[in-house]
Parts: structure tokens; sequence; C-alpha cells
């Protein structure tokens, strides 16, 4: 398949100083392609047409798109689950090929690592990736599942986000999954 979208090349011409109107903060630039794809019919349908939209990852934030005329579309209206929004093990961090949060801890936990990644990064450079009109972000995952690969790593041998001060919807989402909050993967089948 050829693809002519670029998962990781900028998604539009948004200005960057427009913030989200519940949160506060500046949001991703991402087309309406994306949020037209991911809505839920009645709120696609009414959807302006243009590129001038903003993807809010903000966590606690209730507001996943917005543009500077005052639409906004919040997790109620999207189709899927936003990774950034909601910490579940079973939320896709790859919406293109399904990988979660806790298929990655799961394997990390049995194999030691995790091949996510490279897995992505291999269906990617073939052109199976529809990043655009299926991640929520409009963007490609890679860099996210790397970094949660790389935090549940750090889970299972110890060094936990929380130790570095971080306190993030991934950290949430690796305990959730299978990770002990001590840092530990849990033991099933083993006497302590």
């Amino acid at each position: 398949m050829n693809h002519t979208f670029d998962c990781c090349a900028p998604a539009s011409r948004a200005p960057a100083t427009v913030t989200c109107p519940r949160c506060g903060k500046v949001g991703r630039a991402v087309r309406h392609r994306t949020i037209a794809a991911l809505a839920i019919p009645s709120v696609a349908t009414a959807l302006p047409v243009h590129d001038r939209y903003r993807y809010c990852p903000t966590p606690e934030c209730p507001v996943v798109y917005y543009d500077d005329a005052g639409t906004v579309v919040e997790r109620t209206g999207v189709r899927v689950p936003v990774s950034a929004k909601d910490p579940g093990p079973d939320v896709p961090l790859c919406y293109c090929f399904g990988h979660t949060r806790r298929a990655i801890a799961e394997e990390i936990a049995t194999r030691g690592s995790s091949t996510v990644s490279t897995a992505i990064a291999r269906e990617i450079k073939a052109g199976r990736c529809a990043c655009e009109v299926k991640n929520p972000s409009g963007r490609c995952c890679l860099a996210d599942v790397r970094s949660y690969e790389k935090e549940a790593m750090q889970e299972r041998i110890g060094t936990r986000p929380s130790d570095r001060g971080d306190s993030s919807v991934r950290k949430q989402g690796a305990e959730r999954a299978g990770l002990a909050p001590a840092g530990r993967p849990r033991q099933r089948g083993r006497k302590r």
C-alpha cells in the first residue's frame, strides 16, 4: 500500500497559540480528517471542515479536539478510548495494530523486553500504518509506545517513574497492566 501521508509529519495549519478552552494548554495540530474518522457520527457531520483543529493530550481534560472558533469535541464524542486520557491497560497505544499497555507489560514481564516498537517500525516502513485516521492524536504512536516500553521496563527493574518525580497516565497504565506499584512484575504462581 502506497501512502502519501507521513505519519510523523506536522498535522495542520492550526495557530500555535490557540489554547484548549477547558485546560488552557496549547494542543497539537490535527487534521479535520482525523476527527471526522474518529468522532461519533452526529459529531463528525456537525464539524466545520478546516485544518485548524488541535488535539488536547492533557490527561485530566475532557476535551479531545478544539479549534480557534470555539468548536470542542470531548471524550464522549469520540468512538475510541484516547490513550492520553485513559490509563486503562486495554486502551491501545498503537491504534493501527492494536498494541495495548497490557500486551506490552505482559511481554516485558515474560520476555524481559518488548518487541512492539520494532514491529510497529517495520509496519510503518512497509506503509501499513493509518495513524492519521486511527490514532486520536492523528500522529504516529511510535514515540508514545517507545516511552511506555521504557517506563514499563523501569517498573520491572525497580526504577519507577515516580522515583524521577513523574506522575503520568502511562505510569498508572503500567500498574493496571500487571506491573506492581512497587515496580516489580507481579509474581503469578510463586510463593512469596
